[in-house]
This record gives structure tokens, sequence and C-alpha cells, in this order.
């Protein structure tokens, strides 16, 4: 296979997992109710959750420029943030390309090399990463009964469930421990295959790249703001439940679960989440009771609303780095 037919094929393969996603969610759920929903949402609250999603991407540029500063360049946070939405509004044509592309428009705008600034990107993901996996295991732990007993009911294998609880924890510790044994062997081999040297080498930067966190002039700093994004990002989840009456009562830990549903949906290699979006998000909300119909109702609010919001301030960005060159030019 040439590299070209390749490429082709990967740019086929996005799309195509989009609308597989979006054809089985279509085949699950009563179009009449979540037609009513959409009519009937309070879209009030999805504004001030889309001002919320706005604002996480806001404190991104910020933190970004923290992690440019050291290097010695003069990073402006408004270039910063037209850069961010640029690069968001492309990944949902390419996934990952808009990373590459943020990065090319901010050496443009403020004269930082490309390579400097995919580094910083790459520092920022990393640590994005590991308060992900945090924020789930949170999220596990204090939300443990009620997984359980939702696998259990699911598999119908309810009666047992006082030892169930013990046999599961009991299996992600041993997977822990094994995992962090593994881990270490093989790091110390030189003879791995090629994809077991990409994974260690991928967890390798990891703990790099979250250790440089800490060799910045204000580490605190950057924690405060990396905070802030992720508060936001609940934010977005949880005002939205209250755009739709069948979702309203529900509180803060249906929130922080929804999150992490949508994060990992997000990270799924389909363009903006389109699809992996509304296929897992209904999936996660399943634990509260919330039917499949209503659940897709909720993701396609979330989404399309962050989404529109993006596409927005993607175009002003690119509008406003236009007319800096062009006064640059002058």
């Amino acid at each position: 296979m040439t590299p070209k037919t390749k490429k082709i094929l990967k740019k086929l393969l996005y799309p195509t997992i989009a609308i597989l996603l979006i054809f089985w969610v279509y085949n699950k759920i009563q179009p009449e109710q979540v037609l009513s929903d959409l009519k009937g949402a309070n879209y009030f609250w999805v504004a001030l959750a889309a001002l919320a999603g706005l604002f996480s991407h806001f404190i991104r540029a910020v933190r970004w420029k923290l992690l440019i500063e050291p290097m010695g360049y003069k990073a402006r946070v408004r270039t910063g943030f037209y850069a961010v939405m640029v690069g968001y509004t492309v990944n949902y044509a390419t996934p990952r390309v808009g990373e590459v592309v943020r990065c090319a428009l901010k050496s443009k705008t403020d004269d930082v090399p490309v390579d400097k600034l995919v580094g910083t990107v790459f520092t920022e993901r990393v640590f994005d990463v590991l308060v992900m996996l945090l924020v789930t295991m949170i999220a596990v732990f204090s939300q443990y009964q009620l997984i359980e007993d939702f696998v259990l009911k699911t598999l119908n294998s309810a009666e047992g469930s006082g030892t169930g609880e013990l046999y599961i924890l009991g299996g992600l510790v041993v997977a822990g421990i094994a995992g962090l044994f593994v881990y270490l062997w093989l790091k110390k081999r030189s003879n791995n295959p090629p994809l077991i040297q990409k994974i260690i080498d991928f967890i390798a930067g990891l703990l790099e790249g979250a250790k440089s966190i800490f060799k910045l002039k204000r580490p605190w700093l950057f924690l405060f703001y990396t905070g802030v994004i992720w508060l936001m990002y609940f934010l977005v989840s949880y005002l939205i439940f209250f755009a739709l009456d069948g979702t309203s009562h529900l509180g803060l830990d249906a929130a922080v679960t929804t999150l992490i549903v949508a994060t990992f949906a997000v990270i799924i290699p389909a363009p903006g989440g389109l699809g992996s979006f509304h296929y897992f998000v209904p999936q996660g909300l399943l634990l509260y009771g919330i039917n499949i119909s209503l659940g897709t109702s909720y993701a396609i609010i979330s989404h399309g609303s962050q989404m529109l919001m993006i596409f927005i301030a993607g175009g002003l960005s690119m509008l406003m780095i236009w007319l800096e060159e062009r006064k640059a030019l002058q």
C-alpha cells in the first residue's frame, strides 16, 4: 500500500467512524421524542454553557503563554486565543490537525518557532490527560456503588453483589500493580516490538511532560489555570442539564460522569467528536436512569451548541488574524 493510499484511507476513516456512530444512535432513539426535546429546551442554559466553553478556551490561551515565556519569547494572549479557536475549528474537518494549525498560526503572529510551540502543546496535552485520569479515578471511586449496581444489573447478575464489589475493586488494584511492574520491566528492555515501544515512549512522555510543569517560574499559576479550564468543562456538562426537563434533576455527580464520558468520546478519532459524543454520552447517562432518546437530546444540544460557538469564534479569529497580518504589513 502506497503512502498516498494510506493517507486517503486515513482521511476517509474519520468521517466513516462518525457516520456509522450517528447511524447506530439513530436506530436506538425515538426521533419524535428527540425533536420534542429540542423544541422545548431552555436555551438560556445552553447559552451559559457556550460562554463557559468559550471562557475555557480563553484560559487555555492564557495558560499557553506561561509555557512559551520561559523560552524567551514574547507571547500575546490575544493571538494565542485566536490560534486556539482556529485550531478547534480545523479539528472538526480533520482530527488532530488543528493542533498543528494552532502552532503554525501562533508562530506567524508572534514569531515563535513552530517546533518549540509543538513542544508546549504536547506538554499541556500531557497534563490534561493526567488531570482527566485523576478526575476519572475520583469519579469512579466516589460513585463506585452506583457503577457496580449498574454493571451488575446490566449483566443480570444482581445476586452476590455483596462480594462483587470486592472482586471488582481487587481486580482493579491487581491490574494497576501488574501494569506498573510490566511497564517498568518493558522500559528496561531494549528490544521491544515497535508497537510496545511506542506505548512505553508515550507513557514516559506523559510523566516527563508532567514533571516539566514544575520547572516553570509559576507552576502553581499553571495548575490554577488548569483547574479553571476543567471547572468550565464541568459547567458545560452541568448547565445543559437545566435545558431539558428530563435532566434538570441531575446533580453534580452526573455532571462529572458526563464530563468524563464526553472527554473520552472526543478523543476517539471522529471529527470534533461527531458521532462518538452522541453515542457515548447517552450511554453514560443511563447510569442515572436517563433513557437513550433523552440522553441523545442532551448530547445533541451539548455538542451542537459547543460546535456552533467554536465555528463562530473560530471564524472571527481567522478574520482577526488576517487583520493583524494586514496591519503588520502597513
